[in-house]
C-alpha cells in the first residue's frame, strides 16, 4: 500500500489530529440520512418476504412527510365482489412531522388510515445513497386476523424522483 506523503506529514506535524478529524467527518456523513425530496416506492419486504404494497409516493420536506398509495393494476380488477370494488377505489395516505438524527428517523403520525396510530411516533432506521432510501422499522404491535398480537420487520426501498 502506497502512503501519501502529505497525509504522513500532517500526521507527524498535527500529532494525528488531522487524520482523526478527517475520519470522523467521513464517518458522520456516512451515518446521516438525506431524505428531503420526492420518493417512489420500489419494493417492500415484511419479515424477509417480498410484499406487494401497491404504488407509493413519499414526499419529505424540511420537517414534514406525506405519503400516498394505491393498489397496483386497479384497472384490471373484475369488480365482481365488494372486495374488488374496495380495492379499485381504495387509496391510502398519511402525514406528519419527522425528526432525523444520523440514521434514526422518527415519524410522528398526524393523519393515518388506522386512527389508533394518530399521535404516535414511528421509529425507523434510515440509509440513503444518492438516489435510494432504505427505510427499516418494526411495525407497532397489533392484533392480526387470528387474534394474535404481532409485530413485523418491514424494509421499504424508495427511489428518488426529484
Amino acid at each position: 500500500m502506497k502512503t501519501n506523503p502529505l497525509i504522513l506529514l500532517a500526521l507527524v506535524v498535527g500529532g494525528g489530529s488531522f487524520a482523526a478529524t478527517h475520519s470522523n467527518t467521513r464517518a458522520a456523513s456516512a451515518a446521516s440520512c438525506s431524505v428531503r425530496g420526492v420518493w417512489r416506492g420500489e419494493r417492500v419486504t415484511v419479515n424477509g418476504r417480498p410484499f406487494t404494497a401497491g404504488t407509493e409516493v413519499k414526499i419529505v420536506t424540511k420537517d414534514h412527510f406525506m405519503w400516498v398509495q394505491q393498489e397496483n393494476r386497479r384497472d384490471t380488477l373484475p369488480l365482481k365482489t365488494f372486495r374488488d370494488t374496495t380495492r379499485v377505489y381504495n387509496d391510502a395516505g398519511g402525514y406528519g412531522t419527522y425528526r432525523l438524527s444520523g440514521n434514526n428517523y422518527i415519524e410522528r403520525i398526524e393523519v393515518f388510515p388506522d386512527p389508533t396510530f394518530i399521535g404516535k411516533e414511528w421509529p425507523a432506521t434510515c440509509h440513503t445513497t444518492r438516489n435510494q432510501w432504505t427505510h427499516s422499522y418494526i411495525s407497532p404491535e397489533r392484533t392480526d386476523s387470528t387474534g394474535r398480537m404481532r409485530r413485523d420487520t418491514v424494509v421499504e426501498v424508495f427511489r428518488r424522483v426529484e
